[in-house]
């Protein structure tokens, strides 16, 4: 998945900062409430340190917001988030950057463990071998 940023005063990001950590391309559903309303959108790419979401309304630049994800099989992560990026993706969607602001280390755990279950999912295909 390609994209084009459309704010010209944040700087470009390399691919060894866009990765620093794991992240997940799996399908996740994400409410996002800031001072002007609630929004769902579709998050297309998770990390500990933010995500990629689309399908949902615009929402500015710094714009500060809430953020509960729904991730099968997880419970609920509520976290703050700030609107760091914004642009169009090559099938012409509009997405939003968002820089988690965990208070804690509890989000940023809760976070990482569903990524290691997503991860390991996918190595796996999906079926999880038992141990004897």
């Amino acid at each position: 998945m390609e994209t084009q940023a459309i704010e010209a005063g944040l700087p470009s990001l390399s691919a060894q900062e866009r990765r620093r950590y794991p992240r997940t391309l799996s399908q996740v559903d994400a409410v996002v409430r800031t001072r002007n309303g609630c929004g769902r959108y579709l998050v297309s790419n998770l990390s500990v340190c933010g995500a990629l979401i689309t399908q949902g309304p615009p929402l500015a630049l710094d714009t500060i917001a809430e953020i509960d994800l729904h991730i099968p099989e997880h419970p609920q992560i509520r976290v703050m988030a700030r609107v760091a990026r914004e642009g169009v993706l090559d099938d012409g969607e509009r997405y939003m950057g968002l820089e988690f602001l965990h208070s804690s280390d509890e989000t940023e755990d809760m976070i990482q463990a569903a990524l290691l279950d997503e991860i390991e999912r996918s190595q796996t295909h999906g079926i999880i071998p038992q141990l004897d």
